[in-house]
């Protein structure tokens, strides 16, 4: 592993524990000044989901980082880049979202002026980090080559297959973070207990995580029949988010939805991106099948 590979997972380990302190320090102080903050299904659970879908997000991102360094795939660590603007960019939306939320109510003036600077100082550090981590990735995609050449050859016909592969793999790995996240988002802000969607919704994340681990089966095996079958589900989730998405706006889910819209609505136009670009990607793949690439990983 090289030097900058090295300092690359440490600085991504730093940042998953700063972003964990700050989501952290901010969650006990609204729940040490603000009663009955878990009450009700209504915006003051945004600080909850916030907290889940940003520390789980600050795992994953060290996830990425330390397996695309380990494995020498470039691929991985420019959709880590990525992915840390796609969290930089929740961050954002918590600022706005429990500004509003505690501002609304001339109580929580004093608890907002006491964590506005933990809520910028944590879209600060994953900005200050995306910047790092992208020019240390240009020193890494440089010391990479070597190990694809050695992996797959001077063929560029191989390498742009094998290029490929690396992008399905990555969003293979977008697919379950998007679609956990929107689920313990929607579960947890939108649903109730008593709720017929509630059961569903918690039975399609291992249901999730088993097709993506067979479409990476299918992708390595190069069968067609598995990504065929792969193919078509995503079609289905396409439908999915779509549905979910024109429910936001049904006016008889007004109540439900009103403080929670823009949010969800962001969430679910980025998952929508990733699943287009998966079922893109993996209708490519399924074209280069046969051409070789299969013997050379």
């Amino acid at each position: 592993m090289p030097l900058v590979g090295r300092l690359c997972c440490w600085l991504a380990g730093m940042q998953a524990l700063a972003v964990i302190g700050l989501e952290t320090s901010i969650l006990v102080i609204v729940l040490q000044n603000v009663e009955n903050v878990f009450r009700s299904w209504s915006s003051d659970k945004s600080v909850a989901i916030y907290f889940l879908l940003l520390v789980i997000a600050s795992v994953y991102g060290l996830f990425l980082m330390v397996g695309g360094v380990m494995t020498g795939d470039t691929i991985q660590i420019i959709g880590f880049c990525v992915f840390n603007l796609f969290a930089m960019s929740l961050a954002i939306f918590q600022y706005f979202q429990v500004r509003g939320w505690l501002l609304s109510n001339v109580l929580h003036d004093d608890v907002f002026a006491r964590i506005e600077p933990v809520l910028l100082a944590s879209i600060g550090v994953m900005a200050f980090m995306t910047v790092v981590f992208a020019v240390m990735t240009y020193f890494l995609y440089h010391s990479f080559g070597w190990e694809m050449y050695k992996r797959v050859g001077a063929d560029m016909k191989i390498r742009r297959m094998y290029v490929g592969y690396q992008l399905l793999v990555l969003l293979l790995k977008m697919d379950f973070f998007v679609f956990l996240g929107f689920a313990v988002s929607y579960i947890i802000l939108i649903l109730k207990s008593t709720d017929p969607e509630f059961a569903i919704t918690v039975v399609l994340v291992p249901v999730t995580l088993m097709v993506l681990v067979l479409a990476f089966w299918g992708l390595r095996r190069e069968s067609h029949i598995t990504m065929w079958t792969f193919i078509f589900m995503l079609c289905g989730s396409t439908a999915y988010f779509v549905y979910k998405c024109a429910r936001m706006y049904d006016p008889k889910q007004e109540e439900k939805y009103a403080k929670q819209r823009p949010m969800m609505t962001y969430y679910t136009i980025i998952s929508l991106v990733v699943i287009a670009a998966t079922l893109y990607q993996a209708v490519v793949c399924l074209a280069n099948f046969g051409y070789g690439l299969k013997e050379r990983i």
